[in-house]
């Protein structure tokens, strides 16, 4: 259990960094994790995440013990939460950022269907590549979309990334093998 100060400086850590109309954008980056996974118990790990069962519990704690950094890599992430519920309802920001390329991978995901085609993947999206610009400074943002994912492939474009190649067996899941469009924004029209 935490004692009082380090409950404090946590919450701290947890403050909206970004928001829009409907979503409090919380950062998390791997001082953030380092924290979390060192100072709070299984519960509170749980409730930070907004972890509904103990699957998604023991896969946060892979992930973590995976490692999210590396020597030239790491991360941005924004949980996203729901203003008028404060629910968690997503994920989404920056892996694979190497720094000293001012390049990262953008990733996004929505915990349940319910939130899906509600526009709030745009919205998150909106101030999330802003950030990615002005505070990062990133010159080249990229995702990898798997071809069959329609509502991604769409989202991609109306943010004005560029496909740049298909590439095959990006990833295996079991015995799926993903299929994938790599896309690419260039926030600084003079760094093309």
């Amino acid at each position: 259990m935490l004692n009082a100060n380090e409950y404090l400086r946590l919450m701290k850590t947890f403050q909206p960094m970004l928001s829009t109309s409907r979503l409090h954008l919380i950062s998390f980056d791997q001082t953030t994790y380092d924290s979390i996974f060192s100072t709070c118990q299984k519960e509170e790990i749980m409730a930070i995440f907004g972890h509904q069962n103990e699957e998604e519990y023991e896969l946060e704690c892979s992930r973590y013990k995976g490692g999210f950094s590396t020597y030239n890599l790491t991360i941005q992430f924004f949980q996203l939460k729901d203003k008028a519920t404060n629910a968690v309802i997503g994920w989404a920001g920056y892996h694979s950022w190497a720094k000293q390329h001012r390049r990262a991978e953008i990733f996004y995901s929505l915990k349940a269907d319910e939130w899906k085609r509600n526009g709030y993947m745009t919205e998150a999206l909106e101030v999330i590549l802003a950030y990615g610009k002005n505070e990062m400074n990133l010159k080249r943002i990229e995702a990898f979309v798997a071809t069959d994912n329609v509502p991604s492939n769409r989202l991609m474009e109306k943010f004005g990334f560029q496909k740049e190649a298909t590439i095959k067996h990006r990833y295996e899941f079991g015995d799926d093998v993903d299929t994938d469009h790599i896309y690419s924004l260039f926030p600084d029209a003079n760094y093309q």
